[in-house]
């Protein structure tokens, strides 16, 4: 995930597993094709990766995986240097919108014959995150995961609130008023517990406001995809209610700077988050959590989500790529491992399975499963690496910013950022 891409590079090299079987005598000695697997999970999901990876290498000893993980940017870094080389991946992990930026330089390779062959078929994931794999008509992922926001509520906050924990949010009075009660003052008037979290620095606010924009009937751009659309009435009343939430109804603190801590310590009552942050909370001592929807604020459900894809870049050897197809199969079969490290199979049928029905979190994974219908990928374009919530630069992100730190209006804001959108555009 990128959310966890601060922290040192990590190369597991699973492939050491053959030795070890071949000393067992339980492996031939013809030598394996050897393939690179690359990603950029570099928090506790990285863990469940490399579990399939291991499991795999177990049980096709013809085949030695190299398996590489790195923080994201790094690792799309090293794939631009060594494509067309041998020291290139063969199987490589990205996220739905960074597709573009690599198909639209033929780096990548069309997958629609690849899953027909191997019986990977549409019907067998949500239709936005099938969608969500093709660039100009080619599909050139298939989707591993998709992960949407959910707001984690404190149990024991809410309790005391008289609240139940339980309760989900479908109307915007209904989530402001049990905001108001999560917050508490102390005797001298200071408020000492806020009702939610809105980092005034954390790519998320952008994310909220991404899901809250489409809630209210708008759009990231327009729909030929060529001009900004987002500074529209929908996208300054979608803004406009999360500045009224720390500025108006004061249940958010201002200058917010570390969500997570804030929810961890219970500074804050309730976070939107991904369900990447279910291990989080259950390494917090004390802490008991539950998990609703994204909270409905207008007139119809959305929620802004990312999606996990595996690709091919394009290469002339077919022996690993065979290879690299072989394991791409796997990894999608056997994604329960990937769920119980905290992410969301794409694959239906894996959801579907008493396997994966069986982990332990499932209670918590079920509610983001139940919002696949409604969730919303930003721009799967090129430019959404200029003006995207990953990119700290983004005029978006910014403007976004500008408006929680109290310092221009929604309106005036979007405007701004509107214009630098288009430019990016033109």
């Amino acid at each position: 995930m990128r959310h966890f891409g601060r922290i040192a590079v990590h190369i597991i090299i699973v492939g050491v597993i053959i030795g070890t079987l071949l000393c067992a005598g339980l492996v031939s000695a013809a030598s394996p094709t050897a393939i690179k697997f690359w990603g950029g999970w570099t928090g506790p999901d990285r863990f469940g990766m490399e579990k399939i990876v291991t499991n795999f290498i177990k049980e096709n000893p013809d085949i030695r995986v190299q398996f590489f993980t790195a923080p994201w940017t790094e690792v799309f870094t090293k794939f631009g240097t060594t494509f067309g080389t041998s020291a290139g991946p063969d199987l490589l992990a990205m996220h739905v919108a960074d597709i573009s930026q690599f198909a639209s330089r033929g780096m990548l390779l069309p997958v629609e014959d690849i899953a027909a062959q191997n019986k990977i078929q549409a019907s067998d994931f949500p239709p936005s995150v099938w969608q969500g794999q093709f660039y100009k008509g080619r599909q050139y992922g298939i989707p591993l995961d998709y992960h949407p926001m959910a707001i984690y509520k404190n149990v024991d906050l809410f309790k005391k609130a008289g609240l139940d924990p339980n309760i989900t949010f479908d109307s915007k009075e209904e989530f402001i008023n049990a905001l108001k009660k999560l917050t508490v003052k102390d005797s001298s008037g200071k408020i000492v517990q806020y009702g939610i979290a809105i980092g005034s620095n954390h790519p998320h606010t952008m994310r909220y406001w991404y899901s809250l924009l489409f809630q209210a009937g708008g759009s990231f751009l327009n729909e030929s995809g060529t001009k900004a659309a987002f500074n529209s009435e929908a996208g300054v009343k979608a803004l406009q209610f999360l500045h009224d939430l720390i500025y108006t109804y004061k249940v958010a603190p201002t200058h917010e700077s570390d969500i997570d801590k804030d929810f961890l310590t219970g500074r804050v009552a309730t976070l939107i988050e991904g369900p990447w942050w279910v291990p989080g909370i259950k390494e917090q001592k004390g802490l008991q959590a539950t998990v609703a929807p994204f909270p409905k604020i207008f007139e119809k459900p959305a929620v802004w989500a990312g999606s996990h894809t595996l690709t091919l870049p394009k290469q002339a050897n077919k022996k690993k790529l065979d290879a690299a197809i072989k394991l791409l199969n796997y990894i999608i079969a056997h994604s329960v491992d990937w769920g119980a490290a905290g992410q969301i199979p794409a694959s239906k049928s894996v959801i579907a399975s008493e396997a994966y029905k069986n982990l332990v979190d499932y209670k918590y994974y079920k509610t983001f499963i139940d919002q696949a219908d409604t969730i919303r990928y930003e721009p799967l374009m090129v430019q959404n690496a200029s003006f995207g919530s990953d990119n700290q630069m983004s005029p978006v992100l910014n403007a976004i910013f500008a408006v929680i730190l109290n310092e221009k209006t929604p309106k005036e804001a979007l405007d701004e950022a509107a214009e630098e959108v288009n430019a990016i555009l033109e």
